[in-house]
């Protein structure tokens, strides 16, 4: 009975986040650095200490938001060595009504052969390994003074798991859509290991109330990883992949495709395609982005949300929009796509208002021959 009064209270409260009419896209980031004060965190085989290659790492990508995009508010869990509670770290993304939770952190295995960079969304552990790196970052509420006041369950118990997985559907496919944009800068642009998007049970995202995940910037049980970590070059490469990935992302939520068409004049791009990535080059004249949009033959339509239950004929969706498309993805989510265009200019130009019905995570999608495909590259000079 405890996890069902739990488990409404999750779902009312997602559904009155989803239904608000907020269409100031993304404008708000929180930036949380992992552990800090009396929390190390990880601790490499030199002594260097998460909790300081982690706050680095933050305050950097912060400051590229900063610079690239004044108009969106960076807001950290931390500045300095302090120790923050897991629930506070959430809970000041939610205060603050954040369009986007980055939580920043660092690895450690009992081998020194693991290497490589991963990023995890809230979900169910797939493998004992995601386990094991959930309840290493879930550890730090032993060090708490209050947990049993501040906390409803163990995130590590099987009922935590189920709890946690619930309450971040509303968000998961922008969660992995970003996610899954760090991991390909990482690969690409800073050289490092890619171990791929995965999903386990953290209790820092559990009561996010917007797309959220948490980047695993590498080992620092790994010698050369750890070295790597510790390096003002390595910073500046992981911090530059995270702001670029977050770019990607912004332009997505912000409907600023028409905009970025108009620099196209001062801007020569060539594109070269593999079996498996497209890599962009470009040379321009300006600091904008390049943003090239792939026309042949793609239908453009705009999800709206996503959920674990599949929703009633009577739900909100239907009232809103007469042509509403219901998908379930492989891990059993049901997301709802609405409308359907020809071109990505008509889908972008619904996206405003597709927001203002109180549809705040929505976002365009492109489909070819009946299958999901990328909508479009973005490449940059920073």
């Amino acid at each position: 009975m405890k996890a069902l009064r739990i488990f409404l209270i999750i779902a009312i409260s997602i559904f009155f986040l989803i239904c608000q009419t907020q269409a100031q896209g993304l404008k708000t980031v929180v930036i949380d650095a992992g552990h800090g004060g009396k929390d190390p965190g990880a601790v490499g085989p030199t002594g260097v200490k998460e909790k300081n290659v982690v706050l680095s790492v933050a305050k950097k990508t912060g400051n590229y938001i900063k610079q690239n995009f004044p108009d969106v508010k960076v807001i950290y869990t931390r500045e300095t060595d302090v120790f923050l509670e897991l629930y506070e770290r959430s809970a000041i993304a939610n205060k603050n009504d954040a369009d986007l939770f980055i939580s920043i952190h660092a690895n450690a295995a009992a081998s020194t052969e693991a290497y490589g960079t991963e990023t995890f969304v809230l979900g169910l552990h797939k493998t004992e390994a995601n386990l094991e790196v959930a309840k290493r970052e879930n550890a730090v509420i032993e060090l708490e003074d209050n947990f049993d006041k501040n906390y409803s369950f163990n995130p590590n118990s099987p009922e935590g798991h189920i709890m946690m997985t619930m309450a971040q559907n509303a968000y998961l496919d922008q969660s992995i859509f970003l996610a899954s944009a760090i991991q390909e800068e990482f690969e690409t642009k800073a050289k490092r290991y890619n171990r791929g998007v995965k999903q386990a049970g953290f209790y820092v995202l559990y009561k996010t109330t917007m797309p959220s995940f948490l980047i695993e910037l590498g080992f620092l049980s790994h010698p050369e990883e750890e070295k790597y970590l510790n390096s003002v070059e390595g910073q500046d490469y992981l911090s530059s992949a995270i702001y670029r990935a977050f770019k990607e992302y912004k332009l997505y939520v912000d409907n600023k495709w028409i905009e970025n068409q108009k620099n196209k004049g001062t801007t020569t791009s060539t594109t070269t395609t593999t079996t498996s990535t497209t890599t962009t080059t470009s040379t321009t004249t300006s600091k904008a982005p390049v943003t090239k949009v792939e026309e042949d033959g793609r239908t453009y339509k705009i999800q709206v949300y996503a959920s674990k239950y599949k929703a009633t004929p009577d739900s909100k969706v239907y009232l809103d929009f007469k042509q509403v498309s219901v998908e379930q993805a492989s891990n059993g989510i049901y997301r709802y796509v609405v409308n359907s265009y020809t071109s990505y200019k008509d889908a972008a130009a619904d996206l405003l208002p597709v927001t203002q019905k109180g549809y705040k995570g929505a976002y365009i999608v492109a489909y070819k021959d009946g299958q999901r495909v990328q909508v479009y590259d973005v490449t940059t000079n920073n």
